[in-house]
């Protein structure tokens, strides 16, 4: 029974998650997790901006609509730096454990090879 509670305590610290609504921004403890949640977040974010830019044009608001598509480029580009950040983060942790299989002296072979 300890060890259930252990294992589910451990699991809810996982997934806590701070939030520093001042600055608008997830406090995380980084890695991947820490990334594909900001990166989540900041295209939610585009969606809601887009959505707003769409109903200032539809009012005539063309000002604010611009500024705001000045606001979504940047978002834009800063999804794009995280969405790198991501696949590079994979990329290494990839290139760890097939470090680790190979100091093992294991082979690894394509999912759709057929076995002899």
């Amino acid at each position: 029974m300890l060890e259930q509670l252990q294992n589910a305590y451990e699991q809810s610290l996982q997934n806590l998650v701070f939030v520093d609504f001042l600055n608008k921004k997830v406090i995380s403890s980084g890695g991947l997790r820490g990334l594909e949640i900001e990166l989540s977040k900041e295209k939610a974010c585009r969606k809601d901006l887009i959505t707003v830019i769409n109903h200032h044009f539809k009012n005539g608001d063309f000002d604010l609509a611009i500024e705001l598509i000045d606001a979504l480029s940047k978002r834009a580009d800063y999804i794009n730096r995280l969405e790198i950040q991501v696949k590079a983060y994979r990329r290494n942790k990839l290139s760890e454990i097939a470090s680790q299989f190979e100091l093992e002296k294991v082979t690894v072979v394509n999912y759709d090879a057929k076995p002899n």
